[in-house]
């Protein structure tokens, strides 16, 4: 049978003998039998081997054969009635057999720091700087704890360090052992923690003079010409809010309100307008900053209204006073600037005691 259907599937110009067509069929026959197909076709017939699943009893849950011994244990307590069943050959460190590796405690600290002992030690300072203001502390160096030191620049002022800290100045006089004239200079170091002063001793402070570090004195009590001629006229809105009569200091709209969240930075309101409109001062004072050492505020004007009221104006784009002016409300004092993001607007601040506080409290209702 077999050779009948081999015979009909050769050409019918081929001719062949009986004994040449019985080969050729047992031929394949024999190949047939030892043929195999694709590994990917095998796979029920291949024969498995079960992982082992370890188990917190240190068996195994399946018959395969155990692996052979490891060089240094068979089997190794990684946990609380766990044993791992190394692959032959492999070494396994376990920390509490004789001739493990060990491994001791890493210690950590500032260079220079060194104790009796011949260690390092850690300042508290150094791993938890204290910090109390919004604006980047990037002159700051804290030295230990309760303590942080802001480094003085030229043009700083003792009402700008205040400020950017959000600490009272008497206060921050007071905590360095300052005395009259309170003058200050560039690279002196100040401490900015006022933690430890009293309000007795806050009151007892005189009247601190506007005198910017490394700078040549400056001309107190005179009023701007710039300030005057351009003072705003008509009919001003006006409130008084503990002695201090305010008005607002632009036109514009509140585009953002304040806020007294730690985690906000504004610690004012912002107030739309166009760039080059004035900016009038929010109420009689002096100036005691102008200047843009502060970063992220741009062109800012300080006023000094009394001893605990001090009023902030930011990202003007001119400034038409200085340190020491002497200032009336309604004065125009800058013109209005663009914030990083490029919105026009003034920034505008109120400081009570140091502390920011909501301005519309003391601004005329609209």
């Amino acid at each position: 049978m077999l050779l009948a259907k081999f015979t009909i599937c050769l050409p019918r110009q081929v001719t062949i003998g009986r004994s040449a067509a019985l080969l050729a069929v047992l031929l394949l026959q024999a190949c047939g039998g030892r043929y195999q197909a694709p590994l990917d076709d095998q796979s029920r017939v291949l024969e498995r081997q079960a992982p082992p699943i370890y188990s917190t009893t240190g068996t195994t849950s399946n018959t395969a054969p155990a692996p052979a011994p490891a060089v240094r244990s068979s089997a190794s307590t990684v946990g609380a009635g766990v044993r791992v069943q190394p692959a032959p050959g492999v070494s396994v460190n376990v920390a509490n057999e004789p001739g493990a590796i060990q491994r001791s405690s890493i210690g950590r600290a500032p260079i220079g720091a060194a104790t009796s002992s011949g260690s390092a030690a850690v300042s508290p300072a150094a791993s938890n700087p204290a910090a109390s203001s919004s604006a980047p502390l990037a002159n700051t160096a804290p030295v230990s704890a309760g303590v942080q030191m802001h480094t003085v620049a030229r043009g700083d002022t003792l009402y700008s360090i205040a400020w950017r800290y959000s600490v009272d100045y008497r206060a921050l006089a007071v905590a360095n052992n300052l005395a009259a004239p309170y003058t200050i200079y560039p690279n002196q170091q100040l401490n900015v923690n006022i933690s430890n002063v009293s309000n007795n001793a806050i009151s007892n402070v005189p009247t601190i003079p506007v005198a910017p570090a490394g700078d040549p004195a400056v001309n107190v009590g005179e009023r701007p010409v710039a300030a005057v001629a351009n003072r705003r006229v008509g009919s001003v809105a006006t409130r008084v809010v503990e002695g201090v009569l305010w008005q607002w200091p632009v036109e514009g709209r509140v585009v953002r309100g304040y806020s007294a969240s730690a985690e906000s930075t504004s610690k004012g309101i912002d107030i739309g307008g166009r760039r080059g409109e004035p900016v009038y001062a929010a109420a009689d004072g002096d100036v005691v900053y102008s200047g843009r050492g502060i970063q992220g505020q741009g062109d800012l004007i300080i006023i000094r209204h009394n001893a605990r009221f001090l009023s902030a104006y930011s990202h003007n784009s001119n400034m038409l006073v200085t340190e020491g002016a002497r200032i009336r409300a309604g004065d125009k004092i800058a013109e209005l600037g663009t914030d990083p993001r490029g919105a026009e607007l003034l920034h505008f601040e109120v400081r009570v005691d140091g502390k920011p506080a909501d301005p519309i409290q003391y601004l005329p209702p609209r």
